[in-house]
């Protein structure tokens, strides 16, 4: 099924070491999936029931890159 991301953005951990390390999880596949009857399947809840796969993208900063990141909103 086709897909557009609407925002990805990084989260950002602080190691004790002082690394900062960011994390964000980009989408690669998205199904929609059907019963076996070929009709469309939901959750109880009747929502679309989907099965996708991601990608993680990891950042290593040192503490002033991650500063110097703050002013462009990159860490919000």
């Amino acid at each position: 099924m086709g897909f557009k991301p609407l925002q990805e953005r990084f989260s950002y951990y602080a190691l004790e070491d002082g690394t900062v390390l960011g994390i964000k999880p980009a989408m690669v596949k998205v199904y929609r999936l059907q019963n076996p009857d070929n009709s469309l399947a939901s959750t109880p809840d009747g929502a679309p029931a989907y099965f996708y796969t991601t990608q993680n993208i990891t950042q290593v900063l040192t503490p002033d890159e991650y500063k110097s990141f703050k002013g462009d909103g990159i860490s919000e």
